[in-house]
């Protein structure tokens, strides 16, 4: 007689604590670089690369204002990529450097002459262009990031716990992004702009590493 079992789809079996593991990294650098921004960006805007304080305030605001138009168009372009990685992969592994690098041009001081005024604007615009763009990438590897859950699998208990390896790691990044701060801020006590330029491109490698170990760790259940 045939056997009638029917073979189970990967969307079925249990996931693997790697593909776990590598699923959770990829919140890793969304957490180091949102905390790091919200804990130092104003203080740094003011006191290092010193725009005043409304100019600086604008800069935040415009980069938050922009974040919420680019989410809902990556989230729909993303719907509609087909490529042979799937339709979220692709977009986190071309907009995992451009993530880094934007994040790093945050804490850059370029000068744009001489007079006062005239260099406080030149600062501003620099500024909200590079939070336009940083803001762009972080939703290009987050946002198709998140709404993998349900392309790894169908199980409820298994997204549970593909959920809880998120938040760990999201957690975890957030405290790691402080500690990496501590040890960057004591290493380099008396030049403050060195102190910014080390934290970021501290930030901006043990951001974009875990996102390409997201992309290979899970690309096969994806694309199963």
């Amino acid at each position: 007689m045939q056997n009638s079992t029917p073979k189970p789809s990967p969307f079925s079996e249990k996931l693997t604590f790697s593909t776990k593991l590598a699923y959770g990294a990829g919140d890793l650098g969304p957490a180091i670089t949102a905390n790091i921004l919200a804990v130092f960006l104003l203080i740094f805007l003011t006191n290092v690369a010193g725009l005043n304080a409304a100019l600086a305030g604008s800069v935040l605001m415009i980069g938050k204002v922009w974040d919420a138009i680019n989410d809902p168009i990556v989230g729909i372009l993303s719907d509609r990529s087909r490529s042979r990685w799937g339709r979220r992969l692709p977009w986190m592994f071309w907009g995992a450097i451009p993530f880094g690098v934007f994040f790093f041009l945050e804490w850059i001081v370029p000068s744009f002459g001489s007079d006062p005024e005239t260099n406080q604007w030149g600062l501003f615009w620099y500024y909200v262009v590079i939070a336009i763009l940083f803001n762009n990438f972080y939703t290009i590897v987050n946002l198709p990031y998140t709404a993998l859950t349900a392309e790894i699998t169908l199980d409820y208990d298994e997204r549970t716990s593909l959920n809880s390896f998120r938040f760990a790691f999201s957690i975890g990044g957030s405290i790691l992004s402080l500690v990496v701060a501590l040890g960057v801020f004591a290493l380099f006590k008396n030049n403050p702009t060195q102190q910014y330029l080390a934290l970021a491109g501290a930030c901006a490698i043990l951001s974009v590493l875990p996102l390409y170990w997201c992309v290979f760790g899970i690309r096969k259940r994806v694309l199963a």
